[in-house]
């Protein structure tokens, strides 16, 4: 564990492993800890995992003196690496902290070897009203409350009401209430709301793999949504038609790292590794 500086803001990292460098994004919520199970399979293949938090996240730190943006955390990611010595490295982003990978690798596509990304790039009304209801949700009762939403929201539908989703909710409801902080959480949200990664997914220059599982409850909902499987990936593979989809099958969408560790661990490997070839 080591912290970067960047701007005036303290920026926690932590470097396990040995081998290819691989730098993982989590959302906004669980950051570095929705990678938690999958890091020693990831290890096992040869993998040097670099997890960190941006301004205003997890065990960063918590200052506010502008409006944050995901230009700034770009440029923290871009300190973090620096720091730690690492020049060149694949990019794992998930949830909404993808925004931040991808514009990463549309800035510096000489520091990254490839990009594996769920496919968010653009906050529509949909997600600008979803973002909403998070701060008031948070606000109102807590934001363990929102890990039992959101659990009911990206697990596979058959996990609802089992006790296994209910192991779940007690995980990742001490992650929430440790890695959110009231005070920076409608800011955080904010810059989520103002992004439009449209003409970076375009240009992409890196090798790009959309890494998600293709079951949640979302996925049956009668009205489907933005955050849906289907026209999360059809709205991608439009912008970028080379990109390749990686599908960790009966996972949970942006949480398949946790319903199915070891399966999207082998996922990810098997396309960096055809990727080389």
């Amino acid at each position: 564990m080591a912290y970067a500086q960047n701007d005036g803001h303290k920026l926690w990292y932590d470097v396990q492993g040995t081998g290819e460098p691989l730098t993982l994004i989590g959302g906004f919520a669980l950051l570095h800890d929705q990678f938690e199970l999958c890091l020693p399979n990831l290890h096992e293949h040869g993998y040097q995992t670099i997890n960190w938090n941006y301004r205003g996240s997890g065990k960063s730190d918590w200052t506010l003196v502008r409006p944050y943006c995901i230009e700034d955390w770009v440029e923290d990611l871009r300190a973090v690496l620096d720091d730690a010595g690492i020049e060149k490295t694949t990019i794992w982003a998930t949830s909404t902290s993808s925004v931040i990978g991808t514009r990463f690798a549309a800035k510096y596509p000489n520091r990254v070897n490839a990009l594996l990304t769920y496919p968010w790039y653009k906050a529509d009304r949909y997600w600008i009203d979803l973002f909403d209801a998070v701060d008031g949700i948070c606000r109102m009762f807590s934001p363990r409350a929102l890990s039992r939403i959101f659990a009911g929201s990206v697990l596979p539908k058959s996990l609802q009401y089992t006790p296994a989703q209910i192991e779940y909710e007690t995980w990742s409801g001490d992650k929430y209430e440790a890695n959110v902080n009231m005070t920076t959480l409608r800011n955080t949200l904010d810059a989520l709301s103002n992004v439009d990664l449209t003409g970076d997914i375009k240009n992409l220059q890196v090798p790009v793999y959309l890494l998600l599982g293709n079951d949640s409850a979302l996925n049956h909902m009668e009205n489907k949504k933005a955050a849906s499987f289907d026209k999360l990936t059809t709205d991608f593979l439009a912008l970028k038609p080379d990109a390749t989809i990686g599908v960790v099958e009966g996972a949970g969408s942006t949480y398949c790292m946790i319903t199915k560790p070891k399966e999207t661990v082998e996922k990810l490997h098997e396309l960096l590794t055809a990727g080389q070839s």
